[in-house]
């Protein structure tokens, strides 16, 4: 039976107060709820364990602020703790859902990266977070792998990530354009740019850090798909050329989560 059918049969609420997304990472289920429907939100959580039982602890999420991107989240069933650790494309992340996000709308896009990405490459990860693009490519692929993040939270999980996951991945603390002026880092074969939004202010770093032929993973959530690319082509000097682009996923009703797969000329 489908999530939204359980919830139903347990609940008898119409569907269209139910939870319109939700993931389950470790034993935490985190869903979003309409403001309209959030007077049922308790009675929804307390129902989920009894058709999800390995779910112990039941979250709204509000949203998301501040540079570091931290989770806005109400439990409302079941245990405090929020550390959970989560396993994904044969790796093993552990993380804290109350201060880090998770997107599961990336997780086709991880697995891509996987396939992309050949033996011998060296990648420059330069948002790394808990690890969520530089694992999974150092755990399938034997390539180098440089991994910045500045989030100290962040990147405390990415440390212990790498560990868990027995990897050897470089990983640098602090703004990746700091990084990339203060160290003598290799011109790289490939760059994956896993935060928005405002990532176009950071890629006259990762150029610096390329070479013809590099390819640079550029993500941003954008209304305006054509005036993203003069914006990359213009902020690049026209030294790159767009290979692909490919929806992630929906962001809001009027803003879309692409990737552009740029190449250096």
């Amino acid at each position: 039976m489908k999530f939204k059918q359980a919830l139903a049969k347990c609940t008898n609420l119409p569907t269209n107060c139910l939870p319109r997304s939700y993931q389950i990472l470790g034993h935490v289920l985190l869903f979003k709820l309409p403001k309209q429907c959030q007077r049922y939100k308790r009675e929804i959580a307390k129902a989920i364990p009894k058709f999800l039982p390995y779910v112990k602890t039941v979250a709204l999420q509000h949203g998301i602020k501040g540079v570091y991107r931290k989770p806005k989240i109400e439990i409302l069933f079941g245990s405090k703790n929020t550390e959970v650790l989560h396993k994904e494309l044969g790796c093993y992340f552990k993380l804290d859902v109350a201060k880090l996000m998770w997107s599961k709308g990336n997780h086709a896009e991880r697995a891509r990266m996987i396939e992309a990405v050949k033996d011998g490459e060296t990648i420059l990860d330069m948002f790394a977070g808990v690890g969520y693009w530089s694992i999974p490519i150092a755990k399938h692929k034997s390539c180098k792998v440089f991994a910045i993040e500045k989030n100290p939270v962040a990147f405390s999980y990415l440390q212990e990530n790498i560990r868990l996951n027995r990897l050897s991945i470089l990983v640098i603390k602090g703004d990746c354009r700091k990084v990339i002026e203060r160290y003598d880092l290799p011109k790289v074969d490939r760059i994956i740019m896993g935060y928005f939004p405002g990532t176009i202010k950071f890629l006259p770093w990762a150029l610096k850090t390329s070479k013809s032929g590099t390819i640079i993973h550029f993500h941003e959530c954008t209304s305006d798909l054509k005036e993203l690319c003069k914006e990359i082509f213009n902020k690049a000097n026209g030294k790159v050329k767009i290979k692909s682009v490919r929806l992630v996923k929906e962001y809001s009703p009027s803003k879309q989560h692409y990737v552009l797969d740029l190449i250096i000329k």
